[in-house]
């Protein structure tokens, strides 16, 4: 930079022969010089003319401040560009020859005068004027040089004319200098340029002096880093990094914070910045300087590193003055990448201090500033363009992570890159850091994603070790130690309770988890979190239910080494036990729309944490929570997971053999309990044999608990369990006989109206299966609903409702269904139960309406319950209804989408083809897609050749 400029400059000053003190005619000068050409291989006087005053030129300006020679390096620079631009038009050689010489001696006077003369006002004023001549003859010159090759052959006289009125205008710019005389007399050029020689190069000693302290200053400030080089393999930032570049080419917007979690890939970023803006040349490569603050521990060594990387020496760095004085003197742009920002924000005592040092940084505007920070906020006061990292999306995290792995393996690919490789990159969060070294560490031993996920669960961040600052661990301790969160407890008290909770959790649910702090103190633990970027807040505005969560790396960390002390993790299933257990009702409790809500909102929490459980050791409260969640599950999304470990856990202590019959009965009620709730998620998933299992099992338990039989629930599960072997078997005097004594079970108490209700209800669906008089099913459903409405029961007055049109629809009579089972679908929206009740309502109101040709309405009815069934999961219901789907668009003339509803339903039936629903619909999809492939368009007559879904009731 400055040193090399001037030293540059004064050699070449030095070195020069025609600077020797005696005189030379014109002539004889340059023969002179010719002649040390031909000895010496010297440059000529020309091209020290231009290639001497560049120097001088450079050096000028980049010393201005160091040397009395004020606005005089702006007139040199014009003073060159004309000299370049006289080389360039090179058509008409000789003409521009002189006015080269003219403007070269110009320069020289210009500069001599300079120095040897007080620089008043009045000779600022003139060189001024000289340097607007110098810049309209740049211009002419430039339109001479923009012209064709060929008119400057065939027409050069017309050049000859511009460059003759430069000379003039020169000559009558140098009269009203006052100069004219001197330059007339080109005999004197020589004592020109001694008298340069003379009173300019002692000046640039001093300068050399002073540069050479400056380099090697007596007391380093602190050891300089040079920028690291940017990521070789970078995905998914770039369209940030040309957003960022953008933002930092206009001064107005060039104040950047990027913050994000440890390992997010801030550096990265930032160093790809840095390369953007000198590729496009938005800032010299000189004038970017990257400030590693990673050890900046105090405003003192921030302000040494900032003196040691910007190469800005003092007497004294305990003060920002110099540096922000220096960096003032020039306004040419500067970018400042302050990389680790977080350290001395977050980690020193004086945070007033730092501030104020990014504040002078921050008010000269032609300094740009680019900050990257472990934080989950930018330091106020300042207007930033804030952009917060997030993860990367799943096609570059597979970008990133096959890269990297094919890098540490010596070129040889990763294979197996299908679902386990997502499953393992959306455990660790998508975050960069943790695909590098985890795609590294596969790599480098050539093992699969399946053991890296395994790894990775059984050890956690610890298997992701680098170098010692591109550790996980090293990263996340790094976040931890910050003077802001070692000063404030509460916050590492909810960090380990936030670091259990998978899904995070919203504001309003913090004193559920976090029950132990007051709202102010869990307030302020959240902001020193959240200043430090452990946890992150996805705000809506609102505190209560804006989402708080902790990334994948962080809560590995913290489940690992006792990081999470035992009466957190204790406090944590308490209150999930206790929130499940306070949110337990059944679809027809006038609370249960409600509790479905609080529990959906904590779903995946509560499952995580029922999920860690011991079998054998269960705390109070375990299994009865892993019961009732596992029937939320069953009436919402069925999932056998919760269900099984629930029937796991419920043996175990049942097998403790408790000698106080009432803990016996407990225990084995839970039992029964846990294998009724398992048959109904294997009933909804359509896995019938499985079901009919389970609920054999809890039947037989339920009548033989020690201390007496429970009948009621005991006929419950013989109910559900003649409903599953409905799907499975035809008529039989078995299943007669299974309907007669569950009947008598739920009827045992009369008093208890809802299950003889219930009984009704089950003795009218079995009548209607099995094809009895139509007046026998209608009287036993009649009275099943009757009795729910008095009780108010909204779940069950639906299935009455439901069963109740499907008995009108299969004796022919869909107009009188139509009617109630849309008045059944409105029951079970009023219940909340939508993933069975509202499920089949919508379904058979769009087989009614396809029936009756009402194919615009039932279209309607599919886009609500399309979504529905995907959401159940259950794949008999989905092929049903992507079935119904394909026939009303074929009704419709609609043969594309026909086919593709076809193709997919027969996809699902294929799924229980083994059942009789199963079969019997992949046959009718099959044909009807055959019929389909060989129509070219819809018609009447094609429609009426396909066959109807089955059943239309």
């Amino acid at each position: 930079m400055t040193e090399s400029w001037v030293r540059k400059t004064a050699s070449n000053l030095r070195s020069r022969p025609e600077l020797e003190t005696r005189q030379v005619s014109p002539v004889s000068h340059v023969q002179h010089m010719l002649t040390l050409e031909e000895k010496r291989a010297t440059p000529n006087t020309a091209m020290y003319a231009i290639e001497g005053g560049k120097e001088l030129a450079k050096a000028l300006e980049n010393v201005s401040a160091l040397i009395p020679l004020p606005f005089l390096s702006s007139f040199v620079n014009v003073g060159i560009k004309v000299l370049e631009a006289c080389q360039d038009a090179s058509a008409i050689e000789e003409n521009v020859k002189d006015l080269q010489e003219r403007a070269y001696n110009l320069v020289l006077v210009v500069v001599n005068s300079t120095i040897h003369e007080k620089t008043s006002p009045e000779l600022r004023e003139r060189i001024k004027a000289l340097q607007c001549v110098l810049s309209d003859i740049l211009a002419d010159l430039a339109k001479i040089k923009d012209q064709r090759k060929m008119l400057l052959v065939f027409f050069p006289d017309l050049n000859k004319g511009r460059v003759d009125k430069c000379v003039g205008r020169l000559n009558e710019a140098l009269e009203k200098f006052q100069l004219a005389s001197q330059l007339r007399a080109e005999l004197h050029v020589e004592d020109v340029l001694v008298k340069i020689n003379s009173a300019l190069l002692p000046q640039l000693d001093r300068i050399e002096a002073a540069v050479d302290r400056f380099s090697q200053p007596h007391n380093s400030p602190h050891p300089r880093e040079d920028m690291p080089l940017p990521h070789r393999i970078f995905c998914g930032r770039e369209d940030l990094v040309n957003e960022i570049t953008s933002l930092l080419a206009t001064e107005s917007t060039s104040r950047v914070c990027i913050t994000g979690v440890g390992g997010m890939g801030k550096t990265s970023v930032g160093l790809a910045v840095a390369e953007s803006v000198i590729n496009k040349k938005i800032f010299l490569k000189k004038h970017v300087f990257w400030v590693p603050c990673i050890e900046a521990k105090s405003p003192d060594l921030l302000c040494r590193i900032l003196y040691a990387q910007l190469r800005v020496t003092a007497e004294s760095y305990d003060t920002l003055g110099p540096l922000v004085a220096e960096l003032d003197s020039s306004k040419q742009r500067r970018l400042l990448l302050l990389d680790n920002f977080e350290t001395p924000w977050l980690s020193g005592e004086d945070q007033t201090k730092v501030f104020q040092i990014l504040v002078r940084l921050a008010e000269l505007p032609h300094i740009a500033l680019l900050v990257t920070m472990t934080s989950g906020f930018t330091p106020q006061d300042i207007e930033w363009y804030h952009r917060p990292l997030a993860p990367l999306d799943p096609p570059a995290a597979r970008d990133a992570f096959k890269r990297k792995y094919r890098d540490a393996a010596g070129g040889h690919g990763l294979i197996a890159d299908g679902p386990d490789l997502d499953e393992l990159l959306a455990s660790i969060g998508y975050i960069p850091l943790a695909i590098t070294l985890m795609a590294a560490s596969g790599g480098c031993l050539g093992i699969s994603p399946v053991d890296l996920l395994r790894d990775w669960k059984e050890e956690g961040t610890e298997m992701m070790s680098g170098n010692q600052t591109r550790s996980m661990d090293d990263t996340i301790r790094l976040s931890m130690e910050r003077g802001i969160v070692k000063s404030n407890p509460e916050a590492l008290q909810l960090l380990a309770i936030l670091s259990l909770l998978p899904a995070g959790t919203i504001g309003s649910n913090l004193d559920l988890w976090a029950s132990s702090l007051t709202p102010s103190r869990c307030h302020a633990a959240v902001k020193t979190l959240c200043t430090a970027a452990l946890i992150e807040l996805q705000s809506d505005g609102h505190f209560e239910t804006s989402r708080i969560f902790v990334r994948p790396t962080i809560r590995s960390y913290m489940s690992h080494k006792g990081r999470i002390p035992p009466e957190t993790r204790d406090q944590v299933h308490d209150a999930c036990y206790k929130f499940v257990l306070q949110h337990k009702s059944i679809p027809d409790d006038h609370k249960f729309k409600g509790d479905l809500e609080a529990l959906a909102s904590e779903e995946i929490n509560i499952q995580a944490l029922l999920m860690e459980i011991p079998i054998n050791a269960p705390q109070p409260n375990a299994v009865d929570a892993l019961i009732a969640f596992s029937l939320y599950q069953a009436w919402t999304k069925s999932s056998t997971v919760v269900a099984s470990h629930a029937l796991a856990v419920a043996r175990a202590q049942d097998d403790l053999h408790v000698a106080v019959v009432t803990d016996r009965r407990a225990a084995a009620r839970r039992v029964a309990e846990a294998h009724r709730s398992l048959a109904l998620s294997l009933l909804r998933l359509d896995q019938y044999d499985e079901a009919c299992v389970h609920f054999e099992e809890a039947s037989a338990r339920f009548k033989n608990l020690p201390g007496g039989a429970d009948l009621p629930c005991a006929g419950e599960a013989s109910m559900l369990l003649l409903e599953t072997r409905m799907y499975l078997e035809p008529f039989s005097a078995e299943l007669e006989s299974l309907a007669q004594e569950a009947q008598r079970n739920l009827s045992h108490d009369r008093t208890d109206e809802y299950h003889v209700a219930h009984g009704f209800l089950g003795l009218g669906i079995f009548l209607w299966w099995s094809q009895s008089p139509k007046e026998e099913v209608l009287d036993a459903l009649s009275a099943a609903k009757e009795i729910f409405e008095r009780l108010g029961c909204p779940k069950s007055i639906a299935m009455c409702l439901y069963h109740l049109a499907r008995t009108y629809a299969f004796h022919g009579e869909y107009a009188e269904a139509l009617p109630i089972i849309k008045d059944a679908s409105e029951k079970a929206e009023q219940s909340g139960e939508v993933g069975v009740t509202l499920l089949r309502t919508l379904s058979a109101n769009a087989r009614y309406l396809i029936v009756l040709g009402c194919y615009d309405e039932a279209s309607g009815v599919f886009a609500r319950l399309l979504p529905l069934s995907q959401v159940v999961g259950a794949p008999g219901s989905i092929a049903q209804d992507l079935e119904l789907l394909a026939y009303n668009c074929a009704a419709m003339m609609n043969l594309p989408g026909a086919r593709v509803a076809y193709d997919g339903a027969r996809i699902q039936f294929i799924k229980i083809k083994s059942t009789r629903l199963g079969g019997d619909g992949v046959d009718r999809c099959t044909d009807n897609l055959r019929r389909l492939e060989s129509m070219a368009e819809m018609t009447q007559n094609g429609f009426s050749q396909l066959m109807r879904p089955d059943p239309m009731y």
